[in-house]
């Protein structure tokens, strides 16, 4: 079976350079701790007014359990970009981690915003604990 040319593009798991995290609550800000400790760049966004504070917050206090874990190269809290929107972050990163409340019709508009925006090569996944991924990516293109 020939492989698509959009699955060709895409970096190998460890050529990504750029994580998206797009919902950074207490699920989605573990997700953005653990690539900043494997020396990733991090996009992220959050509807919430306080969002950006929390997951600083949430980062430092992560911080040393991922210190005692090991650093990868280039790991830095420093690292992460709080921009204003899903699409900012779909259309800057390689690899986009959604970690949005657990609803479907959040997580099909979400998910469609952000294949809107990103890159056909654009990884998307989720943290979703209960909905298949088919049904979340109803909308997408």
């Amino acid at each position: 079976m020939a492989e698509s040319a959009c699955l060709r593009r895409r970096p190998a798991p460890d050529a990504v350079a750029r994580v998206g995290v797009v919902g950074t609550g207490v699920i989605g800000a573990g997700w953005a701790a653990h690539f900043l400790g494997r020396g990733k760049e991090v996009l992220a966004w959050d509807p919430a007014a306080d969002a950006e504070a929390r997951l600083r917050e949430r980062i430092g206090r992560a911080w040393p359990s991922i210190e005692r874990i090991g650093l990868a190269a280039g790991a830095s809290r420093e690292r992460i970009t709080f921009l204003d929107s899903a699409a900012e972050v779909a259309a800057g990163a390689q690899v986009i981690q959604e970690s949005a409340p657990e609803r479907l019709d959040l997580k099909i508009s979400l998910l469609a915003e952000l294949d809107r925006h990103a890159a056909p090569e654009t990884v998307l996944i989720s943290s979703t604990s209960g909905y298949a991924m088919s049904d979340m990516q109803a909308a997408c293109a």
